[in-house]
């Protein structure tokens, strides 16, 4: 061998070792931000105290008691994020251009905080909210995959799923609530909204899986999400579960479509509601009925009430709102609901949310916050979607990947007309849309 050759060789032993460290920092990196992302999750999900079914009212203030492990809990996974931060820092360049709609946004945030209601308050919560955009990053950068992505999420829903199911069997005096199960977790609703979480990310893990076991496993898991989203009595999460169940496959069958079809099929979807909707209005002329009669005795379990009363409020500061996250849960002195005696008011029915996420935005961030966000969230839906058409007929476990990535945020938007999540703090969905659109946002700023 000349000496050329055995440089060319030396040469190429160099290259591979460099290839096989730089491959095993990468798991390594992979490993921490699934683990980040893990115990995000756990916490997000379950709060700082679990079993507490009853929402704590501090009798000094006659609030909702704020809990100071919240604060603690949040900077500690940003401090276990900040070395994801730093070994990628490469990445956040093109990340920050990206997230530059959002960061705006915040920025829109952070303005309202000046005129609050509860300027302390109000600062907090968008501290804490950043702090969440901050770990979200890392994670999106560390884990580099969205195959990756959505197994860490299965594996913190699996993990939260055999709590609920241990809890139910070794202590069901304290798991069961008189309207339904609720587990670990602090409301019934909130059990059903973990189990929707669940039930989706694992089904949609599973379906990918190729191995018979795994997906055995996978599919045992999504089962007992159901049962338990079904014990939790919880209609809205029931009611959203099965419409992502059945709509799902549509979305990919829409998808796979050439362009010119799927606006066709839009267009004939349009023009049938359209015309369902002529329809019943003539009917209505010609018998001389109110075309709004069906709907007169709705209440959404009283949601119509706290939904005019918030109106009301966004009335009064349209523009600018009356400071983010300072609406529910401040000083008591300064909290409109408080200065009524609605039943929505009142200990015995403490109400924190407008349960419109539209209408929290409105309400706190103005017409320029609600319009920011609604522009962020189509943005997130549509880019999901063009993830979904971009891996439909390839990698399947690529594509079960998209589907989380483009159909959970149509879930949340459909989700926020009757609860609060959207850029709500300590809101499960809301939390894991963040997540979500930034690893959307990470897909389109590597291509």
């Amino acid at each position: 061998m000349t000496d050329a050759a055995r440089l060319e060789a030396w040469r190429g032993r160099l290259d591979a070792d460099a290839h096989r460290r730089e491959a095993q920092a990468d798991r390594l990196l992979a490993l921490w931000a699934g683990a980040v992302l893990v115990l995000m999750l756990l916490y997000v999900c379950i709060g700082p105290n679990p079993y507490q079914h009853e929402i704590a009212i501090d009798p000094l203030t006659g609030g909702a008691e704020a809990s100071p492990v919240n604060r603690v809990v949040w900077l500690g996974l940003f401090a276990l994020s900040a070395p994801l931060l730093w070994f990628r820092r490469r990445a956040l360049p093109a990340m920050t251009l990206r997230l530059l709609p959002l960061l705006a946004l915040f920025g829109w945030f952070a303005l309202t905080t000046r005129w609050a209601l509860d300027p302390t308050v109000s600062t907090r919560r968008l501290i804490l909210y950043s702090v969440n955009l901050a770990i979200c990053v890392a994670i999106a950068i560390g884990l580099g995959d969205s195959r990756r992505l959505h197994l860490a999420m299965a594996t913190g829903c699996a993990v939260l799923v055999g709590v609920d199911v241990l809890s139910w069997i070794a202590a069901p005096g304290v798991s069961m609530t008189p309207l339904g199960l609720a587990a670990i977790h602090s409301h019934k609703n909130t059990l059903g909204a973990v189990m929707l979480l669940a039930g989706f990310v694992c089904g949609t893990y599973a379906w990918a899986c190729s191995d018979w076991r795994t997906r055995a496993f996978w599919w045992s898991v999504t089962a007992m999400a159901v049962v338990l989203l079904i014990a939790s009595l919880s209609k809205t999460s029931m009611g959203l579960f099965a419409a992502l169940a059945c709509a799902t496959p549509a979305i990919v069958a829409v998808m796979a479509q050439r362009r010119i079809v799927r606006l066709g099929l839009i267009a004939v979807v349009g023009a049938v509601l359209a015309g369902a909707a002529f329809g019943w209005l003539a009917y209505c002329l010609v018998v001389g009925d109110d075309p709004w009669a069906p709907f007169a005795g709705v209440t959404f379990t009283q949601r119509t009430e706290v939904w005019t009363f918030v109106w009301d409020e966004f009335v009064r500061r349209p523009i600018q709102g009356w400071g983010f996250g300072s609406f529910w849960d401040i000083d008591p002195s300064v909290q409109p609901s408080l200065q009524t005696d609605a039943w929505f008011a009142q200990p015995d029915a403490f109400t924190n949310e407008a349960h419109n996420g539209f209408l929290d935005l409105a309400v706190t961030t103005g017409l320029v916050g609600l319009a920011g966000a609604v522009l962020i969230l189509m943005r997130w839906v549509f880019g999901g979607l063009g993830l979904i058409r971009e891996a439909v007929g390839g990698d399947r476990r690529m594509l079960a990947a998209a589907l989380l990535l483009g159909v959970f945020p149509l879930m949340v938007f459909g989700h926020n007309f009757m609860e609060s999540s959207y850029f709500t703090a300590n809101s499960i969905f809301g939390a894991v849309l963040l997540l979500l659109g930034v690893e959307i946002e990470r897909r389109f700023s590597r291509a």
